[in-house]
């Protein structure tokens, strides 16, 4: 099917090392097909955010080259047009990784081969994209594979609230593993299941990207959320799809009790991910400006886009770094901590008073305005002196404070999330309510909203939420799950 990927190739050396990251989103699906179209586009905005938030060409000293092929342009064709220009640029140092989302099958089960679908419902085959990877001359290739998405109503109950230092775990798993990590939803001719609100794979690997440094423990933790949230969704009244005579999953209600009088059980239903190979981490050490968010805040003016990259956890720590360089004796714990691990951080016990050159003033200055955008600094969400209350919310006189000002247009990284108290959750999600004219029944949030510069409550029936908004609701009442339950007002 994909013959043409096996050409072989020249490869060219260079000083610079890149990682190559091709994404394939089929959101483009016709008829029933399309069916998982949502899903897929919310994988999509999964994996931007992943590389959005959480790689630094400056602290990580690698480039980037990013290409994501998404409705009409996500066919086979491009797929092996451009996996041809990746293996015309790589060099022994490189990395690639491809990461594929939409529908799949198996059209002989004898011979089990796992096949992609692309948009246009041409099928190449994973196995031969996997063997192309497999024989590329680089240091490490990676291919993640999202197929036959369904539509059950229910939708995964995510991991706990461990805390996370997403760039550096993503460094790990990018640039200090070598070899092949080969991964698949399901294993063979079994289904796979998602949501409007992403493939469970996707779900749970981008966030276990964040959590873990080694792609054993994220396939790990993965693999076992995986199948116990589809075991979950199963057996609950709700029922589950799945794949019918080796077509493309969708929307096909499964009775479970004939699956078990048929000697098939429940649990032959579970999403199983497989992992074929999952690489070797290096365990070099770390380079030492991987251990700055910003390594040359110090002596260079930093520009917007320096920072339009950084999320809240991310330009929190950036900002404070201009400090530890000078030994300041933070009280914080979490600080204390993050710098203490720093080769390079010599704390000088009761040091409060460091004096900062211009460029660092200027650069500080420039960090507290990008956080404010952000709606505060990262811990609390407004600030230490700002938090939001629910003394601040039910206060006549208070001003209104949002807590993700672009939360409608930009999607908000998990450690972000996390971070906030229930109170701050609850505002959060429904500022996004409120920024689609919702009209609140709840006296206290209408009041607060009703502070809102815009808004106006004209609508009571649920809002048409864009992509992104999807994609940040899913996350803030996964964390409010988490957190046990959301704020009652």
């Amino acid at each position: 099917m994909i013959g043409m990927l096996l050409l072989s190739c020249t490869l060219l050396n260079s000083a610079d090392r890149t990682i190559f990251y091709l994404g394939i989103f089929c959101d483009g699906y016709e008829g029933e097909l399309g069916a998982i179209n949502s899903g897929v586009t919310a994988d999509q905005l999964f994996m931007k955010s992943v590389f959005d938030s959480h790689y630094s060409e400056a602290s990580w000293g690698v480039k980037l080259d990013r290409t994501t092929l998404d409705k009409e342009i996500a066919t086979r064709e491009e797929v092996a047009a451009r996996i041809r220009e990746i293996g015309a640029q790589i060099g022994p140092e490189d990395t690639v990784y491809v990461h594929f989302s939409g529908h799949g099958v198996i059209p002989d089960p004898e011979r089990g081969e796992q096949f992609l679908m692309d948009v246009n419902e041409e099928l190449f085959s994973r196995e031969e994209l996997a063997e192309t990877l497999r024989g590329f001359s680089c240091g490490l290739r990676i291919l993640v594979t999202d197929c036959c998405s369904t539509y059950p109503e229910s939708f995964a109950v995510a991991e706990g609230d461990d805390p996370v230092e997403p760039w550096m775990n993503l460094y790990s798993l990018l640039v200090e593993h070598t070899g092949f990590v080969n991964i698949t939803a399901a294993s063979p001719g079994k289904p796979a299941y998602g949501t409007q609100y992403g493939g469970f794979l996707t779900i749970n690997l981008q966030s276990d990207m964040q959590r873990f440094s080694t792609w054993t423990e994220v396939f790990a933790a993965t693999k076992e959320r995986v199948a116990s949230e589809t075991d979950e969704m199963i057996r609950s009244e709700r029922g589950a799809t799945k794949n019918i005579n080796g077509g493309p999953s969708f929307l096909v209600k499964i009775d479970t009790r004939a699956a078990m009088q048929n000697g098939g059980g429940l649990e032959q239903l579970v999403q199983r991910p497989v992992a074929y190979d999952l690489g070797t981490p290096t365990r070099r050490k770390l380079p030492d400006r991987l251990s700055y968010v910003l390594p040359h805040s110090q002596t260079e003016l930093l520009t917007p886009q320096d920072l339009e990259k950084l999320d809240r956890q991310q330009l929190y720590l950036a900002r404070n770094e201009i400090f530890a360089r000078h030994g300041y004796d933070f009280n914080s714990p979490v600080l204390r901590d993050h710098f203490s691990s720093m080769s390079w951080y010599n704390v000088k016990a009761g040091f409060k008073s460091p004096s900062l050159s211009d460029v660092e003033d200027r650069n500080l200055q420039m960090i507290k305005n990008a956080e404010a955008q952000m709606g505060g600094v990262f811990l609390t969400g407004g600030g230490e002196n700002h938090r939001i209350t629910h003394s601040r919310v039910t206060d006549r006189n208070a001003a209104f404070q949002g807590v993700f000002p672009h939360s409608s247009r930009d999607v908000i990284p998990r450690s972000s999330v996390q971070a906030l108290s229930l109170v701050e959750l609850s505002i959060a999600r429904n500022e996004i309510y409120a920024r689609n004219g919702y009209s609140f029944s709840n006296a206290t949030l209408r009041a607060y909203f009703a502070k809102m510069p815009g808004y106006r409550g004209v609508t009571s029936g649920e809002p048409s939420f864009n992509a992104v908004e999807k994609n940040n609701l899913w996350m803030i009442r996964k964390i409010e799950r988490i957190k046990g339950g959301s704020y009652k007002w």
